[in-house]
């Protein structure tokens, strides 16, 4: 298993990997925003082109994976941030089971949102390509990141107007105006990234989820999404801060360690790391964002260690944190592996620094494929995941079973909103169906499925073993013309027999149970 890169320079894309030496250059790939670039699965990526009203898409896996663009697809206004959000978790049938599918190994997310340099907001449904939605205010000024959490259930945006709004996707898709369910609007200048926590429970305002934020007022800020104390009671119409980091100049860019022990900062004079459990000298830890009496939304000044004239503990008390830096490279882009052991770092030259976090050493740099004399520019998107390398695959991706025919094109994205109050309208849907439940050959059914089948299976492995409604006859050996029984299989046997009556009763049993309510329920659909 290996770690691909994707990142994107204002004039070229590549793709590579953090344990291996090869890449891909993505042809024609041009972009200036951040965010501007979101990875469908392991198959798809999405581009939104500079100073064009277009999305360029890319296959990375499979055999007809290529470097050229595979699709074009045609905007209504150039956009500036792209997002996806995935589709849940499928619910099965339990009546039948032969219209029962796994998801495909690749699958369409539900929503492709886009935002434009106004402040608009896009929702396309992706495998129609219907534009559901158009948000014309939802930012006073260009959004500069969209971010779908929750298994999709919630959308987070920020802007230049120093807002972050928090949505929920069902209102986006189902209300002409929708309304936002919070806004935070504490920092005073644009906000230029924010990240949240991977852990939260079944609701965003019940569970622990935490939002970091970034803004050019030089502050990074950490909020409490939960609006209920301990004793379930709401404590607040907005989520909680937590914490205030105030740094010497701006952070830029921001990223979250997976088990939410640092947060990178990357700025325009290096990178640095802030650890979340913070160590004092008496060999006590300190948590940053943890609520309490005496931490409700305490402002911390984050100085260098180099400049640290004093101990950790004197520090701490002035409110004062002190921060390590890992790089001295001017920082336009950020991101992290899946273990939390190696950062990416974007630089303005168009170069991406793999950097180990503990060792503070820069294990290689990926440079852009291009035989362009001038500058690349600065990297603009880092996308880093997991891939699963066949043997027989060139670079990218993973892939199996894939058809070595062309793949089916993308629909377009409408340019009209889809008006779902007129009645009788039809409209095409791209969808790929997957194997069937259990397998196409293994012929697994579950009992939430179908009962009767499950049973009738389960006495057919046993017949297999038992031999119920066989004749067992023993084995006889004839030893100087004698006949010897085993007495040790014999009594094999007969505890063979006491267990198949045993089985035998409990599925008459279980069988008639199964009936009595089959009847009961048969009764109740008549009425």
């Amino acid at each position: 298993m290996d770690e691909q890169i994707i990142f994107t320079t204002q004039g070229t894309g590549t793709v590579g990997n953090i344990h291996s030496f090869e890449q891909a250059n993505l042809r024609t790939c041009t972009t200036n925003h951040r965010n501007s670039a979101v990875q469908i699965n392991d198959k798809y990526l999405f581009v939104a082109q500079a100073k064009k009203a277009l999305i360029n898409v890319y296959n990375l896996s499979g055999p007809n994976k290529r470097e050229s663009v595979e699709q074009r697809l045609p905007l209504p206004e150039a956009v500036n941030c792209l997002e996806i959000v995935e589709n849940e978790i499928p619910i099965y049938s339990n009546r039948n089971t032969s219209n029962v599918y796994n998801y495909p190994e690749f699958n369409l997310p539900y929503l492709l949102l886009a935002s434009t340099e106004s402040g608009k907001l896009y929702a396309w449904e992706l495998n129609s390509g219907n534009l559901l939605n158009v948000k014309s205010m939802a930012h006073y000024q260009a959004i500069t990141k969209i971010k779908s959490i929750m298994n999709g259930r919630y959308i987070i945006t920020s802007g230049n107007d120093a807002r972050i709004i928090i949505w929920q996707t069902v209102d986006l898709v189902s209300q002409e105006d929708p309304k936002p369910i919070a806004i935070i609007h504490d920092h005073t200048l644009p906000i230029t990234d924010f990240e949240v926590s991977s852990t939260h429970g079944e609701s965003l305002f019940s569970s622990g989820t935490k939002l970091y934020t970034a803004s050019d007022d030089s502050t990074v800020k950490c909020y409490e999404l939960n609006l209920y104390g301990s004793n379930n009671k709401k404590v607040g119409n907005k989520p909680r801060l937590l914490a205030s980091f105030s740094l010497p100049f701006a952070a830029n860019y921001i990223t979250l360690d997976p088990a939410e022990r640092s947060i990178y900062l990357g700025t325009k004079f290096g990178c640095y790391s802030l650890s979340l459990y913070y160590n004092l000298e008496s060999k006590k830890i300190v948590n940053l964002t943890q609520l309490s009496d005496s931490n409700k939304g305490k402002i911390y000044s984050l100085i260098f260690d180099e400049e640290k004239a004093s101990s950790k503990n004197e520090l701490f008390i002035r409110g004062q944190l002190v921060i390590e830096r890992l790089m001295e490279t001017e920082v336009s882009c950020l991101s992290i592996s899946m273990d939390g052991t190696i950062l990416l770092v974007g630089d303005t030259m168009g170069n991406v620094s793999v950097v180990e976090v503990f060792s503070k050493q820069i294990l290689k740099t990926l440079h852009p494929l291009t035989t362009s004399q001038v500058t690349s520019g600065a990297v603009t998107n880092i996308l880093a995941k997991a891939a699963y390398q066949d043997e027989n695959e060139a670079l990218i991706g993973f892939s199996k079973d894939v058809q070595k025919s062309n793949d089916q094109k993308l629909p377009s994205l409408q340019r009209a909103i889809f008006d779902a109050k007129k009645p009788g309208q039809m409209h095409d849907v791209w969808h790929q169906i997957g194997p069937r439940e259990g397998g196409s050959n293994s012929g697994m059914v579950t009992p939430l499925n179908n009962l009767d089948q499950y049973l009738d299976n389960v006495m057919k492995q046993e017949s297999h073993f038992v031999m119920i409604g066989q004749k067992i006859v023993s084995e006889e050996r004839i030893v100087n013309k004698e006949t010897q029984v085993d007495a040790s299989k014999d009594e094999e046997i007969k505890e063979l027999k006491q267990n198949i009556q045993v089985l035998t009763k409990a599925y008459k049993e279980l069988r008639d149970i199964h009936e009595k309510y089959y009847e009961e329920h048969e009764k109740v659909k008549k009425k």
